[in-house]
């Protein structure tokens, strides 16, 4: 099916919201969170102000500050806080990071806090969050603007996963990168660089906490392991390594993502001797070979997994045919037998949103959106990548790293509202970047 699709937003000024884990309208439906830019054909500059405030039922902008923490990909973090009237969105203040509170019936800020949020708790007290520097200076989806105070540490004991408190004002390490590393299942590799920690989702009753552990492999690679914890620190658990991307929590034991796990792939490529010299040092004809031997490998092995959060490396394929290629999924809020997720650009630049039905194992198309053509701007790269590890840049290249972390590279990440009634997705099919929304009814596509 087609779906009829509904601009929220309008040029001639770029609007984005961001990642596919957070729903954008509020409690009511009548407005939905955006931010909102002038250039979208470089990554942002350090301390470059995004517009930030809601968009209501009329389609009207209502700017009510501005924020120097975001970036395309996942935006500022903007939520709602709870049922109420109120979003909370991250920011840079005096040099360190922060997070704001408006109140959407006022318009006006009403709190500021000395830490980050990147997921918000239900009750709208409790904070989560980790280092946006770290994450930006290694090519992850971080923040520019403030020094990385971790550089020279590739596993830091006093620096992962911060749990802020909006009664207190105070905030404290919930659990270490350090930490993390340690524990055993699958244990990562220390060696080759620094690790990270992305990708915070506590799960629907909020007593635990998923997130992605990081880590450089012999081969130039990057290994993920799929970790849970308890939202009080204890027990730490690894669900899952390999190559491992996008996921939302089905239910409060089981765990929805793309990706490969525990293959003999990742064994050889986690092997030591792939880092001496004289192996690295593979003819061109070489590393052909192999380059091809891992790709047939991925495409092989690759689909949607159900990962149980017991730590017993429990795992069952799911959609397998169905849902063919890696995508951003968000489980409807009221019925989690739906999903909306989408795909990444084919050959021609489509992408595509559809909806699954896990009881029938039915994909259901509501549409395909091209990417434009337009290339990043490098002029300005040695000032947008300040503070990106330049062993980073090499790696990925410049032009990569710069086309996707512009808002040119324009994932639709779809997202649910509170009610499970309509869909809002980035898009720039038309053009500039914008809102979208789909009114649906999953009980009428059956």
């Amino acid at each position: 099916m087609e779906a009829k699709v509904i601009s929220v937003t309008k040029p001639p000024k770029h609007h984005f919201f961001g990642f596919h884990d957070l729903p954008a309208w509020n409690n009511k439906g009548d407005k939905i969170l955006s931010l909102e830019v002038e250039v979208i054909n470089r990554p942002p500059f350090p301390l470059e102000l995004a517009g930030l405030g809601y968009v209501n039922q009329e389609g009207r902008f209502f700017r009510l500050g501005s924020t120097s923490a975001f970036n395309f990909p996942q935006g500022a973090r903007s939520q709602w806080v709870g049922e109420t009237n109120q979003f909370i969105v991250n920011n840079i203040r005096e040099n360190k990071w922060a997070c704001d509170v408006y109140d959407t019936i006022t318009n006006k800020i009403v709190s500021s806090y000395p830490f980050a949020c990147h997921n918000l708790n239900k009750n709208g007290d409790l904070a989560y969050s980790i280092n946006y520097a770290r994450l930006f200076r290694l090519g992850a989806y971080g923040y520019p603007g403030i020094e990385d105070s971790t550089r020279f540490d590739s596993l830091p004991g006093n620096d992962g996963i911060w749990v802020g408190d909006l009664n207190s004002s105070r905030k404290e390490l919930l659990v270490s990168i350090k930490a993390v590393a340690d524990v055993p299942e699958k244990s990562a590799s220390r060696s080759f660089g620094h690790h990270y920690l992305t990708h915070l989702l506590l799960n629907p009753s909020n007593k635990r906490l998923a997130f992605l552990h990081r880590y450089p492999l012999p081969d130039g690679g990057e290994l993920t392991r799929l970790m849970t914890i308890g939202i009080d620190g204890n027990d730490i658990r690894c669900l899952a390594t390999g190559y491992l991307s996008h996921f939302d929590w089905k239910d409060d034991n089981t765990i929805f993502i793309f990706g490969r796990v525990n293959s003999n792939l990742e064994s050889l490529r986690s092997n030591r001797l792939l880092a001496l010299p004289y192996i690295s040092m593979f003819s061109k004809a070489g590393k052909k070979i192999v380059k091809a031997l891992i790709k047939q490998q991925i495409s092989a092995k690759t689909g949607f997994i159900l990962v149980k959060d017991s730590g017993d490396n429990t795992y069952n394929k799911i959609a397998d045919g169905v849902l063919t290629e890696d995508g951003h999924p968000m489980f409807c809020p009221l019925n989690r037998d739906w999903i909306i997720t989408d795909t990444y650009p084919d050959k021609d630049g489509i992408r595509n949103l559809m909806l699954y039905n896990f009881p029938m194992n039915k994909q259901i198309g509501l549409g395909h959106f091209k990417m434009i053509t337009e290339k990043p701007d490098l002029s300005d790269s040695e000032k947008y990548f300040s503070g990106v590890d330049t062993k980073i840049l090499k790696g990925i290249q410049e032009k990569n790293l710069a086309f996707t972390r512009s808002g040119l590279h324009c994932d639709l990440h779809p997202r649910w509202d509170m009610h499970g009634t309509k869909i809002a997705f980035d898009s720039i099919h038309e053009g500039s970047r914008q809102i979208y929304m789909i009114d649906i009814e999953t009980k009428k596509l059956l």
